[in-house]
């Protein structure tokens, strides 16, 4: 068994925070681009003279703009509260001990043997031929 007796809370909140930013910003990205097919497909006409019309790419670009101030929020408060969860861990464990993991060792697989080309066998002396100034 191995325990766990602490969190380096910086550490383990920053790894969070980054995680939060990464998946947030894979979904913003998503979104724009649905957003930006969805929007090729429709004609957009202002219902009052002078009203703005709608465009894909302004909908998608407002989204990615939108969805990255989003992610860095998102990544604050996902950093701030990894923290406090970290720093709450770090007191209950030295109460009760932390958490026990059990842990096995795996032995890899044998590694498989490169293959390398045959090569040609060296080249033997031609046998002797009658004529050729040998005597016997």
């Amino acid at each position: 068994m191995v325990r766990i007796r602490r969190f380096g809370v910086v550490k383990t909140a920053t790894v969070a925070a980054v995680l939060y930013f990464a998946a947030t910003l894979i979904l913003v990205v998503l979104f724009a681009l649905i957003v930006l097919v969805a929007g090729t497909g429709t004609i957009s006409t202002p219902t009052t003279p002078g009203a703005p019309t709608f465009s894909a790419s302004a909908g998608a670009g407002a989204i990615l703009v939108g969805g990255l101030i989003i992610a860095i929020v998102y990544a604050i408060f996902g950093w701030i509260v990894t923290a406090i969860a970290c720093a709450l861990y770090n007191v209950v464990a030295g109460f009760v001990g932390g958490v026990e993991i059990e842990l096995e060792t795996v032995v890899p697989p044998p590694s498989v043997p490169t293959w390398t080309p045959p090569t040609a066998p060296p080249a033997s002396p031609a046998p002797p031929r009658e004529g050729d100034g040998i005597q016997s």
